[in-house]
């Protein structure tokens, strides 16, 4: 049984029942029971609402930094609407460019709201003379291979990378009113799982990665989306891609 479920649906419940009272009242509002124009000051509760959906789901969920901001932008909307703040809603919107701001510094410090995320468990390496020990599925790293990760920042223009190494273990993409493409299709994950960050803003980031990768996606798409388009990995993989960010009015696409 899968009791954890619910809880994971807990945005879809959220957006069930805003949408059920939008379409009451406008019900109301039609057979003039009450008048649905005195209401729209109150719409941004709608993004309190939104917020709250995501805060309240499981610890480790992406996403739910986002969700408190979308609390704190629907709370100040609320206020000056209804005049008790000497503020407009247009005064609140250079803190779009805080978020972003911040956003980025903690992915360049390489700290991108971890907090928020279990850790991954770590890598232990395979002991070949201990009785009842298999090989683990998926290559080893080549002799003198090292770690690699990649790097990647396009900003109003495009680039693109290919990764060879046999020790992948992820890095970090930013797209700015531009593109990325990473090939990594003659890659390989000695150590899983690799863990890319993507950031993507008016802009797209594409990568190409092999066949037998199982890509987790815990990215969150901002009037954008994170697409992933592969084959069903192996299910016992041991080369597993995670890919995590924000696509805002943006696009990211896994691919073979």
């Amino acid at each position: 049984m899968h009791h954890g479920h619910g809880r994971h649906d807990l945005a879809r419940i959220v957006l069930g029942l805003i949408l059920v009272a939008l379409g009451v009242i406008f019900t109301l509002d039609r057979l003039g029971v009450v008048d649905a124009g005195s209401l729209l000051s109150y719409w941004s509760l709608i993004l309190v609402a939104a917020g709250l959906a995501r805060v309240l789901q499981p610890a480790g969920t992406p996403g739910r930094g986002f969700g408190v901001g979308l609390i704190v932008v629907g709370v100040l909307i609320l206020l000056a609407n209804l005049d008790l703040i000497p503020y407009t809603v247009s005064d609140f919107w250079p803190l779009l460019l805080v978020y972003l701001g911040i956003s980025l510094l903690l992915r360049a410090t390489g700290t991108p709201w971890r907090g928020l995320r279990p850790p991954s468990p770590p890598h232990l390496p395979l002991d070949l003379n201990r009785p009842g020990t298999a090989a683990a599925e998926g290559p080893p790293p080549a002799s003198g291979s090292a770690p690699e990760r990649v790097f990647a920042t396009a900003v109003l223009g495009g680039l693109e990378r290919r990764v060879a190494s046999q020790d992948f273990c992820g890095g970090s993409l930013t797209a700015v009113m531009g593109g990325c493409e990473v090939d990594l299709r003659q890659a390989a994950i000695a150590s899983s799982p690799a863990v890319i960050d993507v950031f993507a803003l008016w802009g797209g980031i594409e990568l190409r990665v092999p066949p037998e990768w199982t890509v987790r996606v815990e990215g969150t798409p901002v009037m954008g989306a994170i697409e992933d388009h592969t084959a069903p990995g192996r299910a016992n993989s041991q080369q597993v891609l995670v890919v995590r960010g924000t696509a805002i009015m943006g696009g990211v696409e896994i691919k073979n």
